[in-house]
């Protein structure tokens, strides 16, 4: 009788191929589709600095209209 405690090539194949299909599967969900996540927080961030300097400029504003009521430019 043989002696089965590894595992066979054929085993360690089809293992490898499983997860070659997954890794395949997972980076066209997270960065290579058009709805990605990768993509999906680079618009977030771009909105996100839009916002911050947008706040930016609010508060320059308020603080020379500050400066020229209070007669400090």
């Amino acid at each position: 009788m043989r002696d089965e405690r590894g595992i066979t090539l054929i085993t360690l194949v089809v293992t490898v191929i499983i997860m070659i299909i997954l890794t395949g599967v997972t980076l066209n969900l997270t960065s290579l589709s058009n709805n990605g996540v990768v993509k999906k927080i680079k618009n977030e961030t771009e909105i996100q600095q839009d916002m911050i300097n947008q706040e930016k400029e609010k508060t320059s504003n308020v603080i020379k209209n500050y400066e020229q009521e209070w007669g400090l430019s």
